[in-house]
């Protein structure tokens, strides 16, 4: 059976953009964004994107989702442009198996991305393998403990004492199904999510791979995971703000 080892990260560092080499097999590279330092980039943002992208921010009913939507998509394409040496505007995004998605003309199959927004954060994880990358903001009012039977084991709820428990395991499992692309299913209270190495049926993960799941704390009062296969590739986290004042798009 495939193994899954989940962990916490010790504090991370957001580097500048510059120090990123847009070189995959260095490792997997997560990419903060917060939202509202980039309004002002938002119209050269928008140039970017495909009609069919302008048309879907189109049917976000709140201004809000609409920002957030051209923001996230305008700043993917920035950035895999970078990886893949091509015009933002000319890489082609793709939906796969559950939803997951792909870069149609990427370089064979070595380039990977998973997206997740919450809150005023976004971050994108780009990596050569099978990725899959979780942020919540932790809602200390939020009402959980009515949904835990539905999705946690009877372990997971005895360590869940507080909100940030809950977002821990929550972002964990939701980082790990969305690399194995398996989706959210009867089967997430089966889905590991505690700290240690946990075996597990292929057909509860969706894969027959072992998997790492990092956890960590981003922003204020964010809390992420992202899932990779069993490297020995670095985390690497960078902040896009000074990519965005450099690159003229």
């Amino acid at each position: 059976m495939p193994g899954v080892y989940c962990n916490c990260l010790d504090k991370i560092v957001l580097h500048e953009a510059s120090s990123c080499s847009f070189i995959l097999p260095n490792g997997n590279d997560i990419w903060c964004i917060r939202i509202s330092s980039n309004f002002a980039f938002f119209n050269n943002l928008k140039m970017i994107l495909a009609p069919d992208e302008i048309e879907r921010a189109g049917r976000y009913h709140q201004e809000k989702d609409q920002l957030r939507f051209i923001i996230s998509r305008g700043m993917l394409r920035l950035l895999l442009g970078k990886y893949l040496n091509q015009k933002p505007i000319n890489i082609h995004l793709e939906i796969g198996a559950n939803k997951k998605p792909f870069v149609q003309n990427r370089r064979g199959d070595d380039l990977h991305y998973n997206v997740s927004h919450s809150g005023d954060l976004i971050l994108i994880a780009v990596s050569n393998s099978e990725v899959g990358i979780d942020i919540e903001k932790i809602n200390d009012s939020f009402s959980y403990k009515e949904i835990l039977p539905h999705n946690f084991s009877d372990e997971e709820i005895l360590f869940i004492k507080k909100p940030e428990d809950f977002y821990l395991l929550w972002t964990r499992k939701e980082a790990l199904l969305k690399a194995t692309a398996k989706g959210i299913d009867d089967d997430l209270p089966l889905i590991p999510s505690l700290d240690g190495t946990h075996h597990v049926n292929s057909e509860i993960i969706g894969s027959e791979k072992n998997w790492n799941v990092n956890s960590f704390h981003i922003g204020d009062g964010y809390i992420g995971s992202v899932t990779k296969s069993c490297d020995k590739n670095a985390i690497n986290f960078y902040d896009t703000q000074s990519l965005m004042q450099s690159d003229s798009l």
